[in-house]
Order: C-alpha cells, then structure tokens, then sequence
C-alpha cells in the first residue's frame, strides 16, 4: 500500500487558519519497502515488513573498448538500459538457484513472478525483471592514461571533463550534448533559488495579513486582498535579486551578460518607481487647485475700493 494526502487551509475569523488534511491509499510496485506503520490508517492497510529479494546490478570487470578499458567513473555514466527479451533460454525458472523460489515463482514477462496471479496482483506478491546494456558504439572525450582513460584536465585548471555518450558522435557533438545537460541542471537550480526567496519574502509579509485578519466583519477580505498584493511584490522583487544574484555570479565569465542582466533590473526598478509616482500624480489631479487671491475692500466713507 501507498499512502497519499491532500492538504487544504482555509482562514477562520480572528485571523486562524483550519488545515484539513485527506488520506488516500493505493496498491503500487516499488522496490523498497514503504512502512505502514506510519500510515494514518496503519490497522486497515498493512504491508510486508520484508522483501524475499532486493534490487541488485551487476558490472562486467572488466568493461573493454577496442584495447582500452573503462575506469570506473566512465563506467558509472552508462546508463542505457533495455528490457531483456524473453526467448524461452536465458528466463526459466530451472536457472533459479534457490528451491523455494524455483518452486513459488512463474516466467512472467520478462522476469518472474511470485503471487497467486500475475493478472490481478495482491499486495506482498513480489515481481522480477531484468534489463542490461547491450554492446555497442559509444564516443567519449577523455585523457588517455596509459590502457585506460581519466578526466581531463583543463588548461586553466578550474576544472575537468570526462564525456561518455552512447553512439556516434563528433567532439563538437558532445560538447554541445554537454552544455545543454549543464543548462538545464543550472537553470533549475536557479528556479529553485527564486521559489526558496519569494517563500522567504512571502513569510516575512505574512504579518501584515494576519493583522488585517483580525478587522471585524472585513477582515478576511482585507487578509486576501493584501496577501493578493503583497505576492506580487515579493514575486517581483525576487526576481530582481534573483537576477542580481546570477549577474554577480557571471561577472568573471561574462561581463557583457552581466551589465545586461544588471539592466533588467533597473529596468524593473525603473518601472516600479513609475507605477507609484503616477498611481500618486493621478491622485493629485483629482484635486481642487488653490489659487493665490488678493482681497479688495471698499471704505464706507469715501467710497474707494483698496487692495
């Protein structure tokens, strides 16, 4: 059994808040162990506190290619795995070494099977696959040493490269195979530098909301309409300093995207101060204008108006 849940808040009046929280349960495959014992539900869904068999992988030692052979590092980035095919001569349950698995379990797929029927699974039923690397071309850039390779190192000494890529492919190819890899792994981590900032500024102006909270009769309307505001600001300035912060970071490598990074952000600053200062200009057109007057008096005696 796995187990799921779902959580809902909601605000109460005086500024509180109420969590609600949803358990749901499903049958599924995993190959480790999930403890039931800490399920909210832990008397109706209960699974093994075993498993007959683990996840085990196998390396040939050694791994050749042509005359060479693959160091250990190179080895760990071969990945490409397939399903083994069931021909009737590799998966049969008379290779099974052991008597009570050769006795309880069934060719089922590509693997084995071990329950009372593969078609609708119960949990504690335990199944077997098995997948490998098949042989083939692969390219990679590397320092020969000697009958192996190792990781190259740069000339200006700020790091290594060790490339292995199944098939053919050109120098430039995996350097470009390479930077794209790098990409995505930096731009999410910066994704998620930005989310881990927006959430810290998101709780230093939650205050303000539950304050606004605690108003009689209008106070989870205030509460919203301010927390509604307060995303939007924090949202932005996040990305401003989140923007600095990877400007800052390239401004060894790359000054240029650096100053154009930096102007974003002005820009951004730039627009905020504009937004305020006519959100204030258009408040004072509505406004009466004062004019400067001067008083003008007439003497009663002579019948002369003064200034």
């Amino acid at each position: 059994w796995e187990e799921n849940k779902s959580t809902h808040t909601t605000k109460t009046e005086g500024g509180g808040t109420r969590t609600e929280t949803t358990y749901s349960y499903g049958q599924t495959w995993s190959e480790h162990l999930i403890n039931s014992g800490s399920f909210d539900d832990s008397s109706s869904y209960q699974n093994p506190s075993s498993m007959p068999y683990s996840s085990q992988e196998f390396a040939a030692d050694p791994i050749a290619l042509g005359s060479y052979t693959l160091s250990n590092d190179l080895v760990n980035k071969i990945n490409w795995y397939s399903d083994l095919n069931n021909d009737g001569s590799l998966i049969s349950v008379d290779n099974i070494s052991d008597e009570y698995a050769q006795q309880n379990m069934v060719v089922y797929d590509n693997g084995f099977y071990m329950g009372d029927n593969p078609g609708s699974p119960d949990v504690g039923d335990t199944k077997i696959k098995f997948r490998y690397i098949p042989e083939g071309t692969v390219s990679l850039i590397a320092a020969q040493t000697g009958s192996t390779f190792s990781s190259y190192a740069t000339k200006r000494g700020r790091g290594s490269i060790l490339l292995l890529r199944s098939g053919y492919h050109s120098a430039d190819d995996l350097f470009t195979l390479a930077e794209r890899d790098n990409a995505i792994v930096t731009w999410l981590v910066r994704l998620v530098g930005f989310v881990v900032m927006y959430m810290g500024l998101k709780m230093v102006s939650q205050p303000l909301e539950v304050v606004l909270d605690r108003i009689p009769f209008v106070g989870r309307f205030a509460g919203d309409l301010m927390g509604g505001a307060t995303s939007i600001v924090t949202c932005i300035v996040a990305a401003a300093l989140s923007i600095s912060t990877i400007a800052l970071a390239w401004f060894v490598y790359r000054p240029l995207l650096t100053f154009s990074l930096l102007g974003i952000v002005g820009g951004l600053v730039y627009l905020m101060k504009r937004k305020v200062e006519s959100k204030r200009y258009g408040e004072a057109d509505h406004e009466v204008p004062l004019v400067d007057t001067t008083p003008i008096y007439k003497d009663g005696h002579s019948g002369v108006d003064f200034v």
